[in-house]
């Protein structure tokens, strides 16, 4: 198939894209998502709005407090960045697991946020560290969202701001195979506000696990019994919708969860 018919644009500058904004426009940046939407015309936009020659969009900055990522930062370019690794390790580790080589040059780790969609590894990243999307509005305002939150029609996320962690870490999956969707992972990191514990997979979006956090540093290097472990997921999670779907059952994703912390516990035990 072939998309249907829709204007395109490239914008120069983030002032000119969030002009361009309207009902019905989309916009593109590593396109991983969109683009087979369009082949398949499950999305026919009458606008395409193309960052990919806005200035200033592309860059990893360290500031006192975060790695910000601009909205053009590709998934490979994040992964490979000695400051990523140095400050955000979790989400170095799991960007090994984020689909293939490929595709992950031109996926942008902010697109892969704002899409949300399921089996992607890096909202429960987002989750566990409190991640915040910089979203920008035509009217000039600016503000901050969690990932997972709907981005108004008249906004654009241009950054995305990771907390900076810089100490140990651990991150876990389980797959329908290599490369290819999470059914659900867990990732364990221990920063300046102390331990962070991040699921996927078991509810709709990436999920803090502060119930979790506190059960695993109260029993940190070991780990409690699985049992527990699941117990205490069961109380985070406790009046979300849980996950189920064709590939895994609600049931098997709030276990395998408690398993999957349980793993990236260790893996971040081994890292220390």
């Amino acid at each position: 198939m072939t998309p249907a018919a829709f204007q395109y644009a490239r914008p120069q500058t983030v002032a000119e894209a969030l002009a361009l904004l309207r009902p019905g426009a989309q916009i593109l940046a590593g396109g991983q998502t969109l683009v087979p939407l369009l082949v398949k015309r499950a999305v026919r936009p009458d606008l395409v709005i193309d960052l990919n020659r806005v200035v200033g969009l592309s860059d990893i900055e360290v500031t006192s407090s975060h790695v910000k990522m601009g909205a053009l930062v590709r998934l490979e370019q994040a992964r490979l960045s000695p400051a990523v690794g140095a400050e955000l390790a979790v989400l170095t580790a799991a960007l090994v697991h984020v689909a293939n080589p490929v595709i992950r040059q031109r996926g942008t780790v902010v697109g892969n946020l704002v899409a949300n969609t399921q089996g992607a590894e890096l909202p429960a990243i987002a989750a566990a560290l409190g991640a915040e999307l910089l979203i920008s509005f035509q009217d000039g305002r600016t503000s901050r969202q969690h990932v997972g939150e709907r981005i108004p029609a008249d906004a654009m996320a241009t950054h995305v701001l990771w907390p900076r962690q810089g100490g140990a870490c651990g991150f876990k999956e389980v797959s329908r195979r290599d490369e290819h969707g999470v059914v659900v992972c867990a990732a364990v990191s221990h920063g300046p506000g102390g331990l962070s514990v991040g699921v996927w997979g078991v509810c709709a979006s990436g999920l803090a696990c502060p119930q979790l956090a506190l059960l695993l540093t109260s029993s940190f290097p070991g780990v409690p019994e699985l049992s527990d472990l699941a117990a205490t997921l069961a109380r985070d999670v406790a009046g979300r919708e849980l996950h189920d779907d064709g590939h895994a059952s609600a049931t098997y994703r709030l276990a395998m969860g408690a398993e999957m912390v349980r793993q990236a516990a260790f893996a971040m035990a081994g890292c220390r």
